[in-house]
């Protein structure tokens, strides 16, 4: 974006206009001249959801008159984009064996009106790469949980302290709109 004000007038539109929350990244994040939108998209986002925050992106930038590739290339690029000699093409930031393309451990697209479901091998895959981070997940017993026949999980994290299981946790509705973080 290159400017905070802009970055702003981006995000707050993509929200009271398009019901997506995009997030502006400001000083002292970023260096002054270097702000931007960080847009998360997770496997939870529909393709639909992923076209309509294209779709308002593009718009965005056109009212606002934001600089797009081009634009940074004429001006000489910043902050990594149009910059002279570099390559149009964008480096994935990780390989298809990490996204799980490669052993169908990726998570499959969802469309409007679609059950999100988790696929047992991905998970499975997903906690065995999180083992060395936070602990392997033991059963604990006895707990309230497992009295009421739900099991219950207890991760070691190294500090001494219990992780609730989901049933435990009480965890809001998520609203219908596109939640990334920009």
């Amino acid at each position: 974006m290159g400017d905070a004000a802009l970055a702003k007038s981006a995000s707050d539109k993509l929200l009271s206009e398009h019901n997506i929350y995009v997030q502006s990244i400001n000083y002292p994040t970023v260096a002054v001249g270097e702000e931007r939108l960080r847009i998360t998209v997770t496997p939870r986002h529909t393709l639909e959801q992923m076209d309509k925050l294209v779709r308002a992106v593009d718009k965005i930038f056109t009212e606002l008159q934001i600089n797009r590739l081009n634009d940074w290339k004429a001006a000489g690029g910043r902050a990594g984009v149009g910059l002279p000699n570099a390559s149009d093409e964008v480096e994935p930031m990780w390989t298809d064996k990490q996204l799980g393309l490669l052993d169908g451990t990726a998570p499959r697209m969802l469309r409007t009106g679609d059950e999100p479901v988790v696929d047992p091998k991905a998970a499975s895959v997903a906690r065995s790469r999180f083992n060395t981070l936070l602990g392997k997940v033991e059963e604990e017993r006895p707990s309230r949980a497992m009295n009421a026949g739900l099991g219950a999980l207890k991760m070691k994290t190294g500090m001494g302290k219990r992780i609730p299981s989901p049933e435990e946790m009480e965890i809001p509705a998520v609203p219908h709109a596109i939640t990334a973080s920009a």
